[in-house]
């Protein structure tokens, strides 16, 4: 429906002047979104939907309001460019009764360019430039004495979330760190200007980042970003490299798990200035093992190694204080682990005895992996290396051995809500089908597929969480 008021259109239009409506909304579209018309108004009927606000807006629509043609479109478009956070030609709110939330919660990923243009300001510059990526809180705050909430309550229960996440996936975290977030947030209001608030805002970067990779394993990449935009800006404002760096790895993956190599590789790249500030070299030696990752994915074994071989070296000079949000990658085992899916990875981009030789290399290093794996490992990385092994093994036509690994992979599948295990079971079965039509394999891959679709792509419901801390 075109909801275009025609009462206000008018003959000459006002595109010429400096001030007028129509300038300004190309000036927020262009400077402060960096989107093309069609992409603003595409921007504009995602918010309607999410609202179920029945429009449609068009390039058109958006070009009349720039030129002048429209000097003031109807009061739909109105509450939906307020809502955007975009000028309107008068002032206004929405009404009391519109539903529409406010810009926090629009965030225009599709605007790449602009988006790394914002990091990059953000990680050297001021971190205000992500506001309008940042996500709404939405729901209450986590339940508990508010004489039990101070900075070490925080910690530990940030501690036991991600504790969470490792052993059963995002899904089993997401809502639950919101709610602490949100009365961390507020704790941090009611210590602003004192000693207390550099480590509460430093520990709301960690949590706000903890709840974007928790969306980003879940499968929703949009909110897995806004979280990491919000973990930037908190971390950022506190000096704190270590996890502004391991935030930027954290969108990083984002770009990875998209299928965009190059995006993923800025991130990385982007990472490495902080984290090259901060103590030890644990963190640069995650980017770079990741940048390795991209450079598979682009079907570059040079720079793969060459990164790969810099990891190296920067595990060696890690020194014993390894921040929480870091000591993950350092547990014995998953630096092989992430080397398993490297050569896994390259090996998709091969062909012929090159990808024979990548596919040996990724098993035997899902196998290193398993081998070194201690029970500080997080029970999702041990069902990835033996994914990564039943894959490997089908392809090679290791069949016996390949059952043997998928069955783990399956029995391990129950325990843990992640989209990303739902991802690599399916290629754990696209693979098996390929390798051979045994009729146990057949039955196998029936039951992979089961639990690949019940993998949880939304959080768990508030109702199932049973914090200790809490």
């Amino acid at each position: 429906m075109d909801v275009t008021d025609p009462r206000t259109v008018h003959g000459t239009p006002d595109a010429g002047t400096a001030n007028s409506w129509g300038q300004r909304l190309r000036g927020y579209r262009r400077a402060q979104l960096g989107l093309s018309r069609a992409d603003f108004a595409e921007l504009i009927n995602d918010r309607a939907r999410r609202d179920n606000i029945n429009v449609a807006c068009s390039e058109r629509h958006v070009a009349r309001w720039e030129l002048g043609e429209v000097r003031r479109p109807s009061k739909t478009y109105r509450t939906l460019l307020i809502a955007l956070g975009a000028p309107v030609p008068e002032t206004e709110a929405p009404s009391s009764a519109s539903n529409v939330r406010p810009v926090r919660d629009v965030a225009p990923w599709s605007a790449g360019a602009t988006l790394l243009e914002a990091l990059a300001t953000a990680v050297v510059g001021s971190p205000d430039i992500l506001t309008p990526w940042l996500p709404a809180l939405d729901g209450p705050e986590m339940p508990c004495d508010t004489d039990k909430l101070d900075l070490a309550f925080v910690c530990r229960a940030t501690a036991e979330l991600r504790e969470l996440d490792q052993r059963h996936g995002g899904g089993a975290v997401a809502y639950p760190a919101i709610g602490l977030l949100k009365s961390t947030t507020a704790l941090l209001a009611r210590h602003r200007g004192q000693a207390l608030a550099h480590s509460l805002l430093v520990a709301a970067a960690d949590l706000a980042r903890l709840i974007g990779w928790a969306y980003h394993d879940i499968g929703d990449q949009h909110r897995a970003r806004q979280y990491a935009a919000m973990a930037l800006v908190s971390a950022r404002r506190a000096g704190a490299d270590s996890l502004v760096a391991s935030t930027l790895y954290v969108l990083g993956r984002i770009s990875l798990i998209e299928r965009d190599p190059r995006a993923a590789l800025r991130m990385f790249q982007l990472g490495q200035l902080p984290a090259q500030d901060a103590a030890g070299g644990a963190e640069s030696a995650r980017l770079y093992t990741n940048e390795a990752w991209a450079h598979a994915m682009m079907g570059d074994a040079g720079r793969m190694q060459t990164a790969l071989s810099r990891a190296e070296e920067e595990i060696a000079r890690a020194g014993d204080l390894i921040d929480p949000w870091t000591r993950v990658f350092l547990t014995p085992g998953e630096f092989a682990g992430m080397q398993s899916v490297i050569y896994n990875e390259y090996a998709l981009t091969a062909s012929g005895r090159t990808a024979e030789h990548y596919t040996v290399a990724a098993v035997d290093a899902a196998r290193t992996s398993l081998a070194a794996s201690a029970g500080a490992r997080p029970a999702r990385s041990i069902l990835f290396d033996n994914i990564t092994v039943a894959t490997g093994t089908f392809r090679l036509g290791q069949i016996d051995d390949a059952v043997s690994f998928a069955t783990t992979s399956l029995e391990m599948t129950s325990q843990i809500d992640s989209g990303r295990v739902g991802d690599r079971l399916r290629q754990l079965v696209h693979s098996a089908t390929l390798a051979t039509a045994r009729s146990d394999v057949r039955d196998m891959c029936h039951a992979i597929r089961r639990a690949a679709r019940t993998t949880r792509r939304t959080p768990r419901p508030p109702s199932e969480y049973r914090l200790v801390t809490a």
